[in-house]
């Protein structure tokens, strides 16, 4: 009986080391892009990076990545990649009456820029995230 709990827990142990971050491409059908960005927060590209509530895009990640400036010194960055029936390749983008909203014009679904999650379905998955911190002063990385 030991034997089969020890052989039990490793089981367990080794899958939950196996589901690492880059996984979650897999998990959701979104294509693994390796992702290490440095924006320049003065740069006119990025300007809207500078108050908080603004967002920007970036290239990258499967379908382009949205950043938003969360709090002070704190930002998220995700990719526009629809997390519903990600095979269609929906593109999601901010909603123009509020800016805290993505929609995906293909399927409906509704998702909250501050941290991703689904607002409206159908998709019930968030949006990718990627990693977005201050690297030094005005600089920001972005990276998965």
């Amino acid at each position: 009986m030991r034997a089969i709990l020890f052989s039990a827990t490793v089981f367990v142990c080794l899958v939950s080391f196996r589901c690492k971050k880059e996984n979650i491409n897999e998990q959701l059908g979104i294509p693994y892009v390796n992702v290490s960005q440095y924006v320049f927060l003065n740069d006119p590209n990025f300007i809207g990076l500078n108050a908080v509530g603004g967002f920007a895009f970036l290239n990258g990640g499967s379908k382009g990545i949205i950043i938003y400036h969360r709090a002070f010194d704190e930002y998220v960055a995700f990719d526009r990649h629809c997390t519903w029936q990600t095979f269609n390749n929906c593109t999601v983008s901010p909603d123009s009456s509020t800016l805290v909203i993505m929609n995906c014009g293909c399927c409906t679904s509704k998702y909250s820029l501050i941290d991703g999650s689904v607002i409206n379905g159908p998709s019930i998955n968030p949006l990718l995230q990627y990693n977005a911190q201050i690297s030094s002063p005005g600089t920001l990385h972005v990276y998965n």
